[in-house]
């Protein structure tokens, strides 16, 4: 069973289970969401089987342009390595070992370079486009993935330094220059400009659900269940129908606007707030605890999540004073990333995080291979100490390997006082 075989199986049991036997506390338009994965996963299947071409993109900011070049479909590397489960992934990680690669980096990108090397699990593709900036390990393991394979590679440079304006000419050549290349190295490839503003334009609606859901998230108490807020959100340019997860995130929208009109909070009494930074290992139950205890997690802070919620998009001109170009503003999305700058931007967008949804405590899963934030934990606390005083919980781990009895067991126990932790620090605040 290949990849895309395994996720179709997968995605028909879950939404089996939610006819079934529906959760009361989690959103119904859920459903949309699964329905959209299980859509992607089929359609890649069939043009798999076709013999139809494929392209890689490093960074889900890039699929836009890439679908503006004719009939191909974008093979998202990093969803379908982080969608393993335990053991798929522990095997991955032995093949990884045995082709003489490092193991120690972020296990959610690493892993896909085995799969890709392996014959019959995904597509081969025909170039691979990657960036800098954002999360260096899929930059290196994208352009590890061209190289070993022998694939035609076109890296965009993205400039770390703030303010990032400065760069848009910068970054807007190289999308001019990559065009060009992709023209002269893919078969049949024609870049369409008025297919960019049509997708420019369409994506306009995901952009606007997603702030208003930010927005909602603020409410006391929160609407949202923490598993649902710690789902990343997923851009509409990776999949063959956008329109079904534009619907998705505006019927996400909708229900969150219906239970902040009804007071409702999926974690019952709300007694607590974290934001939750980084990222967390997948599998745990520490979602379902949260809610059992009362506590809401309305911000999940990883590395494009203001870009995601907070920053302007398509359209908007109150941040370069004029109306950009299409090029030019595929370029500015590049430039927002939080781990695309220095570390002065991740602690800045973490300590206003904090501040913007009154959180009482700051879990800091410090991922064990994640190079942006590697050295800040200490240097964020020492902030959020000077700004925003409260509990920080730094505890390193990784996604997907080691999830066994013992290690969750443990993670649990640290989970369980750190909460402990917040609550008797509320307490002392409200006391004072």
């Amino acid at each position: 069973m290949n990849v895309f075989e395994a996720e179709i199986a997968k995605y028909e049991r879950r939404l089996a289970k939610i006819e079934q036997s529906p959760r009361p506390n989690m959103v119904k338009s859920n459903k949309i969401f699964y329905q959209a994965m299980l859509e992607d996963n089929r359609e890649q299947l069939a043009w798999w089987r076709q013999g139809k071409p494929f392209v890689v993109v490093g960074g889900s900011d890039l699929s836009i342009l890439m679908r503006c070049f004719g009939d191909f479909r974008v093979l998202n590397l990093v969803r379908i390595a982080d969608r393993m489960g335990t053991k798929k992934a522990e095997a991955a990680v032995e093949k990884l070992r045995a082709m003489g690669l490092p193991d120690f980096v972020c296990d959610r990108t690493i892993l896909f370079l085995p799969l890709a090397a392996m014959a019959g699990e995904i597509p081969e593709p025909k170039i691979v486009v990657t960036r800098t900036g954002g999360c260096e390990v899929v930059n290196n393991t994208t352009r590890t993935l061209a190289k070993t394979m022998g694939i035609p590679l076109f890296t965009i440079d993205v400039p770390f330094e703030d303010p990032h304006h400065q760069h848009l000419p910068y970054v807007t050549k190289q999308m001019e220059n990559l065009i060009a290349w992709v023209e002269a190295n893919l078969p049949g490839a024609k870049f369409d400009e008025k297919k960019l503003v049509e997708w420019q334009t369409a994506v306009r609606r995901y952009w606007a659900a997603l702030h208003d859901i930010y927005e909602l998230r603020k409410h006391v108490p929160c609407p949202d269940h923490p598993r649902d807020v710690f789902r990343e959100p997923m851009f509409p340019g990776q999949f063959p129908n956008p329109s079904l997860i534009i619907e998705y995130y505006e019927r996400y929208r909708d229900e969150l606007r219906e239970r902040v009109a009804k007071n409702y909070s999926p974690v019952g009494e709300e007694k607590l707030r974290i934001v939750w930074a980084i990222s967390g290992p997948y599998g745990s139950g520490m979602w379902d605890y949260l809610a059992q205890t009362g506590v809401a997690m309305p911000y999940f802070l990883f590395g494009s999540s203001r870009d995601n919620f907070v920053m302007p998009h398509y359209g908007d001109t109150s941040d370069y004073g004029r109306e950009l170009k299409p090029l030019e503003e595929e370029a500015r999305k590049t430039l927002y990333n939080s781990w695309g700058g220095g570390g002065e931007r991740w602690i800045r967008d973490s300590v206003f995080a904090c501040q913007e949804f009154k959180a009482d405590g700051l879990v800091l899963f410090e991922q064990t291979g994640c190079q942006p934030v590697l050295g800040l934990g200490q240097l964020l606390t020492q902030r959020l100490k000077e700004r925003y005083p409260i509990p920080v919980w730094s505890v390193e781990g990784r996604q997907l390997l080691g999830r066994s009895e013992g290690v969750e067991a443990e993670f649990m126990s640290g989970l369980a006082a750190f909460v402990n932790l917040c609550h008797e620090r509320k307490k002392v605040r409200q006391a004072a």
